[in-house]
């Protein structure tokens, strides 16, 4: 059996090649190509961070002076790329919030045209009111109460207090445990009127008020309507009691 020889490469190679095949290999190859291909063609990229300062902008821009949020925006993937642009816009995509989960379009309009959607969070922090502890139905809330603590206003029920004053002497329809958000549906008014108890009737209007006694004959919260007996007429009557316990029947 004769010697082995090489097989034979169909074309040419330039000497050059060669070398680079011989001392490094195939990959060394590829690697130059690579290089080649990006210096005669591939487009400059649009930075991903420029396009998240880009929404970043857009957002703050939408809000009141001064507001502090925390914006989170979703993307784009490392591992996309999309050509530079010379004029990028932002717009909201659907439904447009000053906080919270939202939508954003990103569109290039020169000198290629290409968009993208971006899924954005708006977060504010502000001072809501929560039980300081457990605290069952029924009761009547003071100050010692609750607490003020931060919180994401997006995440937080509908409802929910901002200051003191609105929930200190109003009582819990339902348990609450430590920590937990007051929310205004909580909360009704203290009672005021109690069964059998006397009473101010009142019957005001038309530039008249006139005040008789009354004997309550149902417990009653401000806001509620009460059947009240007329202590010197005998007669029934329904009126509705009020903040100072009154109940007060309107003249038309």
């Amino acid at each position: 059996m004769g010697p082995l020889h090489p097989t034979p490469v169909r074309g040419k190679l330039r000497p050059s090649l060669r070398r680079w095949i011989a001392v490094f290999g195939w990959l060394a190859v590829a690697i130059a190509t690579l290089a080649g291909d990006l210096a005669y063609g591939l487009p400059a990229a649009e930075s991903n961070a420029a396009i998240r300062q880009a929404v970043e902008t857009f957002i703050r821009q939408g809000l009141p002076a001064g507001t502090s949020v925390t914006i989170d925006v979703d993307g784009p993937a490392p591992e996309l790329r999309f050509p530079r642009c010379d004029h990028l816009s932002v717009a909201h995509f659907g439904p447009a919030s000053a906080v919270g989960a939202q939508t954003v379009e990103v569109r290039c309009s020169a000198p290629r045209v290409w968009s993208l959607y971006l899924p954005v969070r708006v977060a504010q922090e502000q001072g809501v009111i929560v039980a300081a502890r457990a605290l069952q139905a029924g009761h009547v809330l003071s100050a010692d109460d609750l607490s003020t603590v931060r919180r994401d206003t997006a995440r937080l029920p509908p409802g929910t207090l901002m200051q003191t004053q609105a929930a200190v002497g109003q009582v819990l329809r339902y348990g609450v445990a430590a920590g937990q958000p007051i929310q205004q549906s909580m909360l009704t008014g203290p009672q005021l009127v109690h069964y059998g108890q006397p009473v101010s009737l009142v019957v005001q209007g038309m530039g008249i008020r006139l005040v008789a006694l009354g004997q309550a004959m149902a417990d009653g919260r401000v806001g509620q309507s009460v059947l009240v007996r007329n202590v010197q007429s005998g007669r029934m009557v329904s009126g509705v009691v009020d903040a100072q316990g009154q109940v007060v029947i309107p003249l038309n």
